[in-house]
């Protein structure tokens, strides 16, 4: 596996474990506020249920040797509520991720650590459940540099709970962006657009299966002049997500993820391969009960 290569395939596997990129986008809005906060929660939810103390991942290059200097854990605490995970690699760094949730299930708070960035992250939720609002506050660890960052999403729905628009607050330069919502029949985000002083900013779509999944997020892509898919899903016969598929910024080169689960549901397996389909690397997850 080129250095490159497993960069990204090392980052994607923990900003998958811990959800790194909630709010750190240019767009996806509605997948990576609503959709990954409520994915968080249903990962909780799974650990509390089978009892999991103690989650250890190994890393496997191509040739099945041990990949370098990795090293992931993830650790909850007796009730559930605190969820702490760990991570090093020699393409990535060191890491960290706590992510806090109420006794209902739902994350309200999460702190991302770094050796260069600390982001505090928070989330509000209105009487029905539905999320109102998600935070996020930055600031490097080297105070001389002084570089901090915040911003705040407001969700905005329906007098019958559907998304139509989402405020996107730049606190640090108080301005707004509106992101406006598009919906099918039944009701699934298919369009989501930013506007920036009545400029657009740019159309996210989503597409979906039969059964309402999410199978594709799409944007226009200024270099190859064409839509092309961020992301896609596929599902087995049991409705868990089996395969996704994510395109390189900026670029047409993807890698393909493939997961495996055990009887409880718990992820015990995933592959990656790249767009000439080689297998690049592995990670396997070994579960301690209570």
């Amino acid at each position: 596996m080129t250095q490159l290569n497993r960069f990204f395939v090392q980052k994607s596997i923990i900003s998958a474990i811990t959800l790194f990129f909630f709010l750190q986008s240019q767009a996806q809005y509605y997948y990576r506020d609503i959709i990954l906060t409520a994915q968080s929660g249903v990962q909780q939810q799974l650990y509390k249920k089978n009892q999991v103390t103690y989650v250890q991942l190994y890393s496997y290059e191509a040739d099945n040797s041990p990949s370098e200097s990795f090293e992931c854990k993830v650790v909850p605490n007796s009730s559930f509520t605190q969820i702490k995970t760990y991570s090093n690699s020699a393409s990535t760094g060191v890491s960290s991720l706590t992510a806090f949730y109420n006794f209902g299930g739902k994350l309200y708070k999460s702190v991302d650590s770094t050796s260069e960035l600390i982001t505090t992250y928070t989330y509000l939720y209105d009487s029905t459940g539905k999320l109102y609002s998600a935070a996020s506050i930055s600031s490097t660890t080297d105070k001389q540099k002084g570089i901090n960052k915040d911003e705040t999403h407001i969700w905005l729905y329906t007098p019958e709970g559907y998304p139509y628009e989402m405020l996107y607050i730049n606190n640090s330069n108080n301005d707004t962006t509106v992101v406006k919502f598009k919906l099918d029949e039944a009701h699934n985000i298919i369009e989501e657009e930013s506007w920036y002083k009545n400029i657009s900013k740019g159309r996210t779509y989503y597409y979906y299966d039969s059964l309402n999944r999410l199978t594709d997020i799409v944007r226009f892509n200024p270099r190859l002049k064409r839509l092309m898919p961020d992301y896609i899903f596929e599902y087995d016969a049991s409705g868990k997500l089996c395969g996704m598929i994510t395109i390189q910024p900026g670029d047409n080169d993807y890698l393909t993820w493939q997961y495996l689960y055990n009887e409880n549901g718990l992820k015990t397996e995933e592959r990656c391969y790249n767009k000439q389909k080689k297998l690049l690397g592995r990670i396997t997850y070994e579960y301690t009960f209570r």
